[in-house]
């Protein structure tokens, strides 16, 4: 309701008398509701405390009867002493009643039992404090009160019509307006003693129309000078606040205030001199912090605060220009430091106990104001702002050292406002001032400290400040980083930037992580956030600094150096300190190894290249050291995923390399090259399962991270090397003739197939299972699908080489010899398969070479009749024949299950 009738007085005022009228009527409406929303409100009941009073003094009546009774017949003496006791109490109300009332007899008197233990006893509930310009309005005659401030707003438009129809001369306006005002004040003076709220109310009333007065004819009229003008404006001022002091009456102290500074507004031309305004709003400002001195009036503060600087506002929207300057930033600074002053001198006149003993509004308000007004004053300067910045944080520093230093209760509070004011000018001042980089800098340290002392102080909002700080160092970082300047290596703007961002980051998480119950267990949780934000802008660091200044062929290895240093250097801080997080990059080294690998198989032309020689050798070494190191440290689930990564970046690594010198030895795409890629991988397997390895770390302390999980996916690389190159290259090997089985291709089979084997009975050593996938039956179907592939591709590269027949689809498809030869293989292969079955009593494996034969007699009779010449036709079906007569004379039937139970 209240701020509905302050919305319609300024649309009303604004509409009817412009700006002036907007802010009376604006006023007033604020004031109506108030007294508005006071009267919905239900009184207290004022009969239910004088009941109250009535049955404490018929209580103590008859206590004192009690008393004077005993005394008569005991001693004989008098009861004048208990009477003079009790009288004062009684002339003196309720609140002496308690204390000096005699001591409640053994037996309580009829009048007493009477009144009751819980009526004798109550006391009533004081009632509940009403807001100051509520008591001012209804505590007395209301009507009079708000004809006072229509009567004053009256008499200012009465100056303004009359300064523009010139009906009266100037000097006799001005001295019927004084003598009003003087009026006014004699007789609220001296009718303070008889009607002490109708005398406050018409003392308001004279030293506002005092003020309107003395502003009129400096401003207006210039029957004044501007010394004796302000002499009589101070003069009214201390009247003003001498009065308010005297009588203790806030409510003239509002009033005498509220009309001081709206007496310019109401009888402004949109004329005259800034200065004259901003010195008249200074001597009101110096009346307010005079009555500071004296009076904790907090409602007293934020009416001058807003007045001064809601129309240094406007006026400075309106009609502020470069030149006034000179004559606009010394009022500026001196409100600044007198609404300093009065924060300090409200804190001066409270009790600690009180719950709002900082007055919060003018504390923070108070520099918002003033800085957003400097920024306009100093949008023509290119440092001015960053300088305002430090003037104030020095100010508010300085006064918060003087403040701790008191080591009072009652500055502690506030100490800590002006420290968190220094702090955050001396945030502002940075970007202000300084480029990009020195702004992240300092504001990531500053972050950090300010988490510290956050910390220290057990202030959450303190750290939660100092988190966006070093959060608005990054976003400021990145938006300046394509415009820093360059540098030297490791001295550039980038690096230190980074680098300082980094430090502020990892020194918040170790403050965190090391505070125990000073911090929520929200923030220990955040912590880690911050350990992975200072690793993430010190890796930013080190990459800008081999982009720029390491040539492209070394950058992937420089990276990997630099990734290998970061690793090893954080696991020994994390022993040194008993820092946790600290492991972290150990424990990730090995993933990062991997895309590492893959970025220079991309981008190198072999890991050895521009110095991988040395960069790939000591990654692995600190790998391992680091898995070595971690053994009680790293949980043991991604430790074996760790131990299985490092096999397979060996196993990567040395395929490309080998590969690439085969190739420079022979010629790119020869067997030799392409069967090189198995070497490395095939050996691995060995190795892992050999028996040398049973009894020696890391496989004896993690036998299924190498022989499960980095044997098992090198079995499966192998696999698809196999399906490629029996696929894709004919076998040709480099200035050698072709021979089955003795050629590269068909070597790294073989060498591939003995490691496989080796590692499945390391598998069965260690008393572990391979993968489902990959034992029984789909373990035998995949391995015996492999190796048929094989077999046929050394019998098709065979007849390519000795038969001349192209190595491709179509050419061997359409062969006649090729389809013979095949017939006669299969069936070769059929045989084998179904006597080894028979031998071993593997009923499946029978089946399967089963089921080859059929497919061979299917084809010699729908491919082979019609397709095949003479000769071929007769070596296919003869071959076949004889083979079919061999199967059934050694394996005529399939096992029985008995027998392969057995």
């Amino acid at each position: 309701m209240t701020w509905v009738l302050v919305a319609i007085g300024v649309l009303v005022g604004a509409a009817q008398w412009g700006f002036p009228g907007a802010i009376t009527l604006g006023f007033l409406g604020w004031l109506l509701g108030i007294i508005l929303k006071s009267k919905a409100r239900p009184a207290p009941a004022q009969s239910e405390r004088f009941d109250a009073l009535d049955r404490r003094v018929a209580a103590l009546e008859a206590r004192l009867a009690r008393v004077e009774g005993l005394a008569a017949g005991e001693r004989g003496v008098g009861v004048a002493p208990a009477q003079e006791a009790v009288s004062p109490a009684i002339k003196e109300g309720p609140a002496a009643l308690r204390v000096e009332s005699a001591p409640k007899p053994a037996v309580e008197p009829a009048a007493i039992r009477t009144a009751g233990p819980d009526t004798a006893r109550a006391t009533p509930a004081p009632p509940a404090k009403p807001n100051f310009i509520v008591a001012w309005f209804t505590g007395g005659n209301t009507i009079v009160r708000v004809g006072l401030v229509i009567l004053f707003a009256g008499l200012a438009f009465l100056i303004k019509y009359s300064v523009e129809h010139q009906l009266v001369p100037v000097e006799l306006r001005v001295a019927s307006v004084a003598a009003v005002g003087l009026a006014l004040l004699v007789v609220g003076w001296r009718l303070r003693s008889r009607r002490a709220e109708y005398a406050l109310s018409l003392q308001g009333a004279g030293v506002a129309v005092l003020y309107l007065t003395v502003f009129g004819a400096l401003r207006l009229y210039g029957l004044l000078p501007a010394g004796a003008a302000f002499v009589l404006l101070a003069v009214i001022a201390m009247l003003s606040a001498f009065l308010a002091i005297a009588q203790d009456s806030l409510a003239l102290a509002v009033f005498g205030a509220a009309g001081g500074f709206l007496a310019p507004i109401l009888a402004s031309t949109g004329g005259g001199s800034h200065v004259m305004l901003f010195s008249y709003y200074l001597v009101l400002n110096a009346g307010i912090v005079a009555v500071a001195w004296f009076r904790a009036w907090r409602v007293l503060n934020p009416i001058g605060f807003l007045f001064t600087f809601l129309i240094g506002l406007a006026w400075g929207v309106r009609s502020y220009r470069p030149e006034h300057f000179d004559t606009t930033e010394p009022f500026l600074v001196a409100f600044f430091l007198i609404y300093v002053a009065i924060a300090i001198l409200f804190a001066r006149q409270q009790s600690p106990a009180q719950r709002n003993y900082v007055d919060g509004t003018i504390v923070f308000g108070t520099p918002i104001a003033a800085f957003g007004l400097q920024a306009g004053l100093m949008r023509d300067s290119e440092f001015g702002l960053a300088f305002s910045s430090l003037a104030g944080a020095a100010i508010y520093l300085a006064l918060a050292a003087l403040l701790q230093r008191a080591r009072r209760e009652r500055w502690e509070l506030l100490a800590e406002a002006f420290l968190a004011l220094g702090v955050v000018f001396a945030s502002l001042a940075i970007p202000l001032g300084l480029d990009a980089r020195w702004t992240s800098a300092a504001w990531s340290l500053e972050g950090a400290a300010v988490v510290w002392i956050g910390v220290r102080q057990r202030r959450p909002l303190a750290r939660a400040f100092g988190a966006l700080l070093e959060l608005g160092a990054g976003a400021a970082f990145f938006h300046a980083y394509p415009r820093l300047p360059e540098g030297p290596p490791l001295a550039d703007a980038v690096f230190v930037g980074a680098l300082l961002v980094s430090l502020a980051g990892l020194w918040t998480q170790r403050v965190l992580s090391r505070a125990g119950d000073a911090v929520s267990s929200r923030e220990r949780a955040v912590a880690p956030a911050y350990f992975l934000w200072g690793i993430a802008w010190w890796l930013f660091a080190g990459g800008h600094e081999i982009q720029v200044f390491i040539a492209h062929p070394y950058r992937v290895n420089a990276m990997l150096a630099l990734v290998s240093a970061t690793a090893i250097a954080f696991d020994l801080v994390s022993v040194r300190w008993q820092w946790r997080e600290a492991r972290w990059p150990a424990w990730a080294f090995a993933p990062a190894l991997l895309v590492l690998a893959l970025a220079s198989f991309a981008t190198q032309p072999h890991p050895a290249a521009s110095a991988g020689w040395f960069a790939w050798p000591l990654a692995l070494a600190v790998h391992f050291l680091l898995l070595r190191r971690g053994e009680e440290s790293i949980r043991v689930s991604w430790l074996a995923v760790l131990h299985a990564f490092g096999v397979i970046v060996a196993a990567i690594l040395g395929a490309i390399e080998l590969e690439w010198q085969a190739a420079e030895y022979s010629e790119p795409g020869s067997a030799w090259s392409l069967a090189a890629r198995i070497v490395v991988p095939a050996a691995l397997v060995l190795l892992i399962s050999s028996r040398a390895a049973d009894g020696r770390w890391p496989v004896a302390s993690h036998a299924g991270a190498y022989r499960l999980g980095g044997v098992i996916p090198l079995v499966v690389a192998m696999a698809l090397w196999s399906l490629h190159i029996n696929v894709s290259h004919a076998g040709g090997s480099y200035r050698l003739p072709y021979f089955p089985l003795l050629n590269a291709i068909d070597l790294g089979h073989i060498f591939a197939a003995l490691a496989i084997v080796n590692a499945w009975l390391a598998l069965r050593r260690s008393g572990l299972e391979a993968p489902s996938a990959l034992r029984g039956t789909a373990g035998a179907a995949f391995a015996g699908t492999i190796a048929f592939i094989w077999l046929n591709a050394v019998l098709l590269r065979t007849l390519h080489h000795w038969d001349d027949i192209p190595y491709d689809f179509d050419s061997m498809a359409s062969s006649v010899e090729v389809q013979a030869a095949l017939s006669v293989f299969w069936a070769f292969l059929a045989l084998a398969t179904m006597i080894v079955a028979t031998r071993i009593g593997r009923r499946i494996l029978w089946m399967a070479g089963a089921g080859l034969m059929i497919v061979v007699v299917a084809k010699l009779v729908l491919v082979d009749l019609s397709r095949l010449g003479g000769i071929e036709r007769i070596v296919s079906f003869i071959g076949v024949g004889a083979l079919m007569l061999v199967i059934g004379y050694f394996s005529p039937v399939p096992p029985r299950r008995a027998q392969v139970q057995a």
